[in-house]
């Protein structure tokens, strides 16, 4: 009888690697044993009253599909999320640690009963007063769009995005040697909307208008670069959004299933998705 475990032959008579050039027939498939990661298309985008921020929605381990819904975008405070590329593994820590210091500089706010100040103070103090209605998006516009999650936050006591921004840069710089995976934090704080992109080596770059990261960014960001326009509305920056999407799944083999989206402005957050790509 022939030992299909053998390394010479198997029970088709042909050397082992040319039937199963991936597996190891002898035990678990290396992919399966691998780190998950996601291969991403995440973009960042300022509009007019505040930041949308976007992600695809798959993770893989070597040539598997892990997930096709994971979320890519995780909440480190009310106003302040966070796009995660790379490492799975790598960035929901990260974004656990990260969570932590934001709730610490909050506390230290509070007891020092110190308040922000900057131009975004007026404009969230403005809302607050008139009232906010969540869900401004005219979904009717779009196809395939669901609204998942809405909320308001009526106190600007919460830490300037930056302060976040310049944690996670030192802790991706110190770390740099066993973290792989970008980071871009977006939110809306007293100094209005901001966008921070954390690279894989730790360093900190502030973005003025857009910014798209993970392998499929390649494919989309000259279309960015060409369509985008400072001062856009919300509607056709999601638009916008949801071409770029479009594009990086079908051209990028890492990128896949629904487009879930962010939409962060004073006092409000609206979450969505996409699906029908």
């Amino acid at each position: 009888m022939t030992d299909v475990c053998s390394n010479s032959v198997n029970i088709y008579g042909l050397p082992t690697e040319a039937v199963y050039p991936s597996t190891d027939v002898c035990g678990a498939s290396p992919d399966f044993m691998g780190k998950v990661s996601m291969g991403t298309t995440i973009i960042a985008i300022k509009h007019r009253d505040g930041v949308l921020l976007a992600a695809d929605s798959r993770t893989s381990s070597g040539q598997f599909v892990v997930n096709r819904v994971a979320r890519k975008i995780t909440r480190i405070l009310p106003n302040v999320f966070m796009l995660r590329s790379g490492s799975a593994a790598d960035s929901q820590n990260l974004s656990t640690i990260l969570r932590y210091h934001g709730e610490s500089l909050k506390l230290q706010l509070k007891r020092s009963g110190r308040r922000p100040s900057g131009k975004g103070v007026e404009k969230m103090d403005l809302d607050s007063a008139r009232g906010v209605e969540s869900m401004d998006l005219d979904v009717d516009t779009f196809q395939n769009v669901k609204n998942t999650h809405s909320y308001t936050y009526q106190t600007p006591d919460y830490p300037i995005l930056k302060s976040l921004a310049t944690v996670t840069r030192n802790l991706v710089h110190e770390y740099r040697n066993h973290l792989h995976c970008g980071i871009i934090l977006g939110g809306f704080d007293s100094d209005g909307p901001g966008i921070y992109n954390v690279t894989l080596g730790g360093t900190l770059i502030p973005i003025k208008d857009f910014v798209a990261s993970g392998s499929g960014s390649g494919y989309i960001t000259a279309f960015l670069q060409d369509n985008y326009k400072e001062g856009m509305e919300k509607n056709e920056c999601l638009e916008l959004l949801r071409k770029s999407i479009h594009y990086a799944i079908h051209n990028d083999n890492a990128s896949g299933g629904i487009m879930r989206a962010i939409d962060v402005q004073a006092n409000k957050v609206d979450e969505f998705y996409i699906h029908g790509f």
